[in-house]
């Protein structure tokens, strides 16, 4: 007997084994007999391409319902329905989140900072110019404007939490705010 034939049989006889209790798990999954059994079919024919292999494999089983659920995923990726939206249709924004409606609360934070901790953000953080630009204009080194923008931006979160009453949560930085009067 080839060892071919020899794998061939001892895949033949794990899988009769064990061929019940795949297809009892795969109607389980799908709650459709002939959906399983058509899954079925395909388990046993991925099992006969590994056949010169199965019977090495540290555990066949455990390969088996592997591959069951790889194709119950493959299965369920498939029948998902999609529903196609039209081209023109809006996208609301019902609920924006917290930190996109701090827009109505920064312009009145900025003008609450001192003078230079409000134009290091605002030309920095605002207008985009190059930290190493804005450092020469000042005559200080780059790493001092580090550290009064760290300082100012630090001001800055501060000012807002306290000015827009901001509150915190568990999932976000910012959760909601009350506008400033």
């Amino acid at each position: 007997m080839s060892d071919i034939t020899a794998f061939n049989n001892c895949m033949s006889a794990f899988w009769r084994q064990h061929e019940g209790e795949l297809s009892r798990f795969l109607i389980s999954k799908t709650g459709d007999r002939e959906k399983a059994a058509d899954l079925l079919q395909e388990l046993f024919l991925r099992a006969r391409a590994h056949s010169d292999s199965f019977c090495e494999m540290v555990n066949p089983r455990a390969w088996l319902y592997r591959v069951a659920r790889n194709l119950l995923i493959d299965e369920y990726r498939v029948a998902r329905v999609v529903v196609e939206l039209e081209e023109d249709i809006q996208q609301l924004d019902i609920f924006p989140d917290a930190v996109s409606t701090l827009d109505t609360c920064l312009p009145e934070t900025l003008q609450a900072l001192p003078d230079e901790e409000r134009w290091l953000i605002e030309e920095s953080d605002l207008h985009h110019r190059p930290q190493q630009e804005l450092a020469d204009e000042l005559n200080i080194s780059l790493q001092a404007l580090k550290s009064r923008l760290f300082r100012a931006r630090s001001n800055l979160r501060n000012t807002l939490i306290r000015l827009c009453k901001i509150e915190s949560d568990d999932t976000s930085v910012v959760c909601c705010h009350k506008k400033m009067k």
